[in-house]
């Protein structure tokens, strides 16, 4: 070969040492164009066959003439024959195509026919270039295809045993075969089917040419009957089959599962192996519920990285562990709240917070406590959260302060806080928020108002017309109808403070009328999925639902037209459909009164205060249907009227901030902390409960309102008390006793643990960064918006002079003083006729009767005239004057009277003031 390369320029050699090319199509090899077929050469020696290889030598002629032929290129031009254009496509397909395969997954019933050159003993001593093409020979099993539905055949390479076990059970399944395996071991596999089946499987372990588990003896044929090896289906083939059914949906129910089982198997094991296929499936997906109470510092490292602000803390309880001298930290709070969420409530959303609390549903249990916003299309906004063991006054009050604090609330009388009436819940808001306004569920308060004996959808009625009244005389109407059907029940009523759940004396800074705490129940339907999750789970889920939210809602509002967001633009149009029925007069100055047809058929309405006296304006901020009528009257658009706190642009503020996504948790810091161990818990006997109690009337089977005897309250015929019988009043007097002697905790009363409010972070309140100081927060702009709306000032002071007589006063001539000799002499003449001197006698008895109150009558020769004086008695003067109360004297007979020396004291308005009378005092008429 070395002397051959020497005298020429291209040589074509093909050593072939394992007849491999022997097997081979004649066009798979690739050779010059116009080259001769190759010539075959074997050595005549025995020797030389010995080595078992043959030369293919092509003809010296033949390749010079190849090499003056593209002597210009120093490349030569290949082709492949699969490409010949004298070849058909059938050809091509019946040379590619391997009909071994079963493409439709059918049983073949033909004996295959299997090259047994490859599993000779004779090729166990090969070189490593031999073994590699001794490899392709092996058909490799692909457990990502072929394990839905396996097929064998000699020769085929496994990667280890459990791979070929799993293969075999799955083949019994799909085959409705019983497959028994005789020998299983780490080398060696030796299966059968039932007695009498030829059915026959072996395999071992092939370390040297293959590397793994090869089928060295196997017979497919079946003469048995099927049967249904039902036991075949384990909870670990059911997990592993149905993993992606499980993360498409968590809350798959047995039921649908087993549908889903026998759809695919045509067979369906036992209820409890589906349960446990399902337990173990959701346990890969979430991980141990145990194991992530420790990565709980890890995560609340990763939210407070990825979203600075973000706030994330828990306190433990130590227990001393009996099995260990050390103490065991367990989980006892959890609080958290996200930056985005926190920046956009303050921004956009109004001060109106919603608490409620919700059972989790895993076997640690535990409550979780939300605080829910209102944003301004009327939706949920989630603010806050929190995890407490119990629901109590402390754990409430733990809450609400670290809400507070880190809201940075100082001033707690511009917010207003609605809740259903928990257990220390009113407690708790009262110290926490004192000058808040605190709202109450009304639905709740029908619930407990129903327990106390009130049932009827009348009285029920009633106390729904007294707590959507606006007005205070619609408020008066509607208790005096609860007190015409029911005394006990208005007295019951009475008992309640109206501002807290009656609108018309609800507070209208918050521009919020609603009467049920309707948002907190929707959120915790909203996290429902995730509260049945282990704990690290839930927050996952719920950060993640909370993040798609704020997009969503982002994107939502770039569609919508016009000023304000959909639902407030219901409201109004449903108020311009109202505003039909109203008359308008306008008062000028932008005031109107409007009549309709309602209870109070006049309203006024004042477009400077933005007020209406139905107070619908007032607490919404929406203008009602009086307001609107006036709009109409003066041709102003409604939707200018409605308050910014509705606005689009208000809604893109409170989602304009985003939460950033978290890494995933091989990517989290180690914090190194304290191992976390799940909070303490007792397990009782039972399924846990997941559903909440409902009240009867919210037991609704086929639409229809179900009532049965168990809702009906029984009652005592010894003792007359509820909710036992005559034959289980024993029992109700030794269970009385008990809780006497153990001085248990009844019902009613609260479970308190005072020992969680130890739990709340020190925080140093700043009143510069409280919501109502800062300008680009939504209570801060409700402030200056109502500032800017006041009434007209209608208090114009006392009535002025008139403007004609001051104008003229100028000109008015001064009255004339008659004086006469009587006069002048100090003589006092009354009437017509001769008079005469009243004498010092008869003026202090004049006097004396003025002061104690009587009438004095002074006569003379002449015509009757009389003098009368009264006074009030409790005055004294030295020379007995008369007194007059708010008049002045009267002096009765024709003529003047004059009185010498008589002082009289006028009283007006609390004002004394002396007229001291001369005796050239003028006559009566110009007094």
């Amino acid at each position: 070969m070395i002397n051959a390369s020497k005298s020429e320029k291209t040589l074509v050699l093909f050593v072939d040492h394992t007849n491999f090319l022997k097997g081979l199509r004649e066009d798979v090899i690739v050779r010059p164009r116009n080259a001769p077929s190759p010539v075959e050469r074997s050595a005549p020696s025995a020797a030389e066959a010995s080595t078992s290889s043959t030369v293919l030598v092509a003809e010296k002629e033949t390749m010079q003439n190849i090499q003056s032929d593209d002597s210009d290129s120093d490349d030569f031009e290949f082709y492949d024959s699969d490409f010949d254009a004298e070849d058909g496509d059938d050809d091509i397909f019946a040379d590619n195509v391997d009909k071994s395969v079963n493409d439709n997954n059918d049983k073949e019933l033909c004996d295959e026919h299997e090259d047994e050159d490859a599993l000779e003993d004779d090729d166990l001593n090969l070189r490593e270039e031999d073994r590699k093409h001794l490899k392709k020979k092996f058909t490799a099993f692909n457990p990502e295809i072929d394990m839905d539905n396996p097929s064998f055949k000699r020769g085929m390479k496994f990667s280890g045993v459990d791979e070929l076990r799993k293969a075999l059970t799955t083949y019994s399944i799909r085959n409705r075969v019983k497959i028994k395996k005789l020998k299983n071991d780490k080398r060696r596999i030796q299966a059968v089917c039932a007695p009498g089946c030829p059915w026959m499987l072996k395999a071992s372990n092939d370390k040297r040419r293959t590397g793994g588990f090869v089928i060295t003896a196997y017979e497919g044929t079946h003469k048995c009957e099927g049967s249904f090896p039902v036991k075949s289906i384990t909870s670990k083939i059911l997990t592993e089959k149905f993993m992606h059914e499980f993360r498409d949906n968590q809350k798959l129910d047995l039921k649908s599962f087993a549908a889903k089982v026998l759809r695919e198997y045509k067979m369906c094991p036992e209820r409890w192996k589906l349960s446990r296929a399902r337990k173990d499936a959701l346990l890969q997906i979430h991980g141990d519920e145990e194991g992530q109470f420790r990565l709980l510092m890890d995560y609340g490292q990763e939210l407070r990285r990825s979203n600075p602000g973000s706030k994330f803390f828990l306190t433990t309880n130590s227990v001393n562990d009996p099995q260990s001298p050390d103490y065991k930290e367990h989980l006892a709070t959890v609080y958290w709240s996200y930056d985005a969420c926190k920046r956009g409530f303050l921004a956009g959303c109004r001060p109106f917070i919603c608490i409620d609390g919700c059972h989790i549903k895993t076997k640690y249990k535990g409550v979780l406590l939300t605080a829910v916003g209102i944003d301004p299309n009327d939706c949920i906004y989630p603010v806050a959260f929190g995890l407490a063991e119990v629901e109590c006054t402390s754990s409430w009050e733990w809450f609400l302060t670290n809400l507070r604090d880190d809201l940075n609330i100082s001033n707690t009388s511009l917010w207003t806080i609605m809740s259903d009436k928990q257990k220390g819940l009113i407690n708790a808001v009262q110290k926490v928020f004192p000058d808040a306004e605190h709202r109450f569920c009304v639905r709740h308060i029908i619930q407990n108002f129903q327990r106390a004996g009130h049932r009827g959808e009348t009285l029920k009625n009633d106390i729904w017309a007294i707590a959507r009244s606006t007005s205070v005389p619609k408020w008066h109407r509607s208790m005096e109808k609860l007190n015409v059907d029911s005394e006990t029940a208005y007295a019951w009523i009475e008992e309640l403070a109206p501002n807290t759940w009656v609108k018309a004396f609800f507070s209208d800074f918050p521009k919020c009328d609603m009467l049920l705490n309707n948002h907190s129940e929707v959120f915790n339907s909203y996290i429902l999925e995730a509260r049945e999750m282990p704990f690290l789970s839930m927050l996952e889920t719920i950060f993640y639902k909370l993040l798609q939210r704020n997009e969503t809602k982002e994107r939502e509002a770039k569609k919508w037209p016009g000023r304000i967001c959909p639902k407030i633009k219901k409201k109004l149009d449903k108020f311009i459909e109202w505003s039909n029925e109203c008359s308008v007069s306008p008062a000028g100055n932008f005031l109107y009164s409007v009549s309709s047809h309602e209870f109070e058929k006049d309203y006024s309405v004042d477009f400077n205060a933005r007020t209406c006296d139905c107070k619908r304006w007032q607490l919404t901020g929406i203008p009602c249907h009086h307001v609107i009528a006036c709009c109409r009257k003066d041709r102003i658009d409604p939707e200018n009227l409605v308050h910014s706190c509705y606005t689009i642009d208000t809604f893109n503020k409170a989602y304009a901030y985003k939460l950033a996504p978290l890494r995933g948790r091989a990517f989290w810091e180690n914090m190194n902390a304290v191992p976390i161990q799940p909070p303490l818990f007792t397990k009782v006997m039972g399924r846990p409960k997941k559903n909440r109690k409902k009240a009867p009337e919210e037991k609704i089977k086929k639409g229809v309102k179900v009532f049965t005897k168990a809702e009906v309250t029984i009652h005592c015929s010894i003792c007359g008390i509820a909710d036992h019988n005559k034959k289980g009043h024993e029992k109700y007097l030794e269970s009385i006793a008990e809780q006497i002697q153990n001085n248990i905790v009844g019902e009613d009363d609260e479970i308190d643990i005072p020992s969680i409010v130890e739990h709340v972070i020190p925080h140093t309140p700043n009143p510069s960064m409280d919501p109502t100081q800062k300008q680009d927060s939504m209570v801060y702009r409700m402030q200056v918006e109502d500032g800017e709306h006041v009434p007209i000032n209608r208090l114009l002071g006392p009535l002025p002079e008139n403007a004609f007589v001051a104008s003229a006063r100028d000109n008015i001539p001064h009255s004339r003083v008659r004086v006469t000799t009587a006069s002048s002499r100090g003589n006092l003449r009354g009437g017509r006729g001769r008079g005469r001197t009243i004498s010092p006698r008869e003026q202090a008895t004049s006097n004396a009767a003025a002061h104690q109150g009587n009438t004095s009558t002074c006569r003379g020769k002449g015509k009757k005239r009389s003098v009368q004086a009264t006074g009030t008695g409790n005055t004294h003067f030295p020379d007995a004057p008369c007194a007059v109360r708010g008049r002045r004297a009267v002096g009765r007979g024709r003529g003047a009277n004059e009185l010498p020396d008589l002082n009289v004291e006028i009283f007006q308005d609390h004002e004394a003031q002396e007229v001291p009378l001369s005796q050239n005092a003028p006559a009566d008429e110009d007094i």
